[in-house]
């Protein structure tokens, strides 16, 4: 989806003073303003298109969790948290209760991680620094 328009590229290149960084576009132009107008267009135009991504990807991710064959929601469930994703996140991919999800996860990094997970080594520590 193409977001941004001739018309919204011909209404940001007539706005000659746009005023501080922080000021809201909606404070300057007045409310009926044509410019203002395919702004707030394009605003809904992204919000539509970042709906359609996420739906878009939710269906990939259960895809890909159809073709390894887990069916199971508590693997699912771990699978997912294994690569990055919260419980609410979760939830809305595969269908499982917020406090199901996040009992699984907290187990889950009880059998992993036990009493370390929320202390890292001295050593652990200085490899971080100097990796960046």
């Amino acid at each position: 989806m193409d977001c941004i328009t001739p018309m919204l590229s011909e209404a940001l290149n007539s706005i000659d003073d746009w005023g501080d960084l922080r000021e809201k576009i909606e404070n300057i132009l007045p409310p009926g303003d044509w410019r203002l107008q395919e702004i707030l267009k394009f605003r809904k135009r992204i919000a539509l298109a970042e709906k359609s991504r996420e739906q878009h990807d939710i269906k990939a991710i259960r895809q890909e969790l159809a073709k390894r064959n887990l069916t199971d929601k508590q693997y699912q469930t771990e699978f997912l948290y294994q690569h990055g994703l919260s419980a609410g996140k979760i939830t809305t991919i595969i269908d499982i209760a917020r406090s199901t999800a996040d009992k699984i996860i907290r187990d889950y990094r009880d059998r992993h991680y036990g009493d370390k997970r929320k202390v890292m080594g001295i050593t652990d520590a200085l490899a971080l620094m100097r990796a960046k």
